[in-house]
């Protein structure tokens, strides 16, 4: 029987995926920054993952079956999505150099997972990739207060804590709050409802400091 409860959230996923994919490409037709083109294109490889995963559950398939050693198609596809993830990184950091480094990576894990039963390298490639990128991200979109940052480096902390656990159903789950905090990011949300404007802030300081200085000229 299929599970449709895994469909309609996967679905979710997707529309909310979309609906990033037009926010930062409206974005991007007003300032042509080869970033949001590029959180563009990632975005649509994951939504490309998503429609495979609709497929699967409508069909009731199972993509834990080991076809080569121990490797199974879920685990090549979270390791090509992890080769897209770090190349984007690196993009953004501007590190050239190591371009060919996630190939290599998944080239020796999927090796490795061939000859071995564990998915132990597995579960530590992804806590690395995961919370460093989200750790990145995140610290950067906090200083110069971009809200797309933040919602990226959210959604690959959201993502790599469900990746890390062996739990399907927090997986999915997982999956889409990230996704919802990185439609956010598209929105200006962040900008908008967490970021506080440093003059707006002065303001409401200097409010505060001559609220304090009546109260005590009063109290005199």
């Amino acid at each position: 029987m299929p599970e449709f409860h895994y469909v309609i959230i996967e679905s979710l996923y997707f529309i909310f995926g979309l609906l990033s994919i037009i926010n930062t490409s409206k974005i991007w037709r007003d300032n042509k920054n080869r970033i949001l083109l590029a959180i563009s294109i990632y975005i649509c490889a994951l939504l490309i993952r998503s429609i495979l995963d609709i497929y699967i559950y409508l069909l009731d398939l199972n993509i834990d079956v080991a076809f080569i050693g121990y490797v199974t198609i879920g685990q090549i596809i979270g390791n090509i999505l992890f080769v897209i993830q770090l190349e984007f990184i690196f993009y953004l950091k501007k590190l050239t150099k190591l371009y060919t480094l996630p190939f290599i990576i998944a080239f020796y894990i999927i090796a490795g997972r061939i000859l071995i039963d564990s998915p132990m390298p597995f579960i530590t490639y992804a806590m690395i990739v995961g919370y460093g990128s989200a750790y990145l991200l995140i610290k950067d979109g906090k200083k110069k207060q971009n809200g797309l940052a933040v919602g990226m480096g959210l959604f690959f902390l959201i993502w790599a804590l469900g990746q890390t656990i062996p739990f399907d159903r927090l997986f999915i789950f997982c999956r889409l709050i990230g996704m919802i905090f990185l439609f956010l990011g598209t929105k200006g949300f962040y900008e908008k409802y967490v970021f506080l404007d440093q003059e707006e802030e002065q303001k409401i300081m200097g409010t505060w400091i001559s609220k304090l200085v009546v109260k005590d000229q009063y109290k005199k």
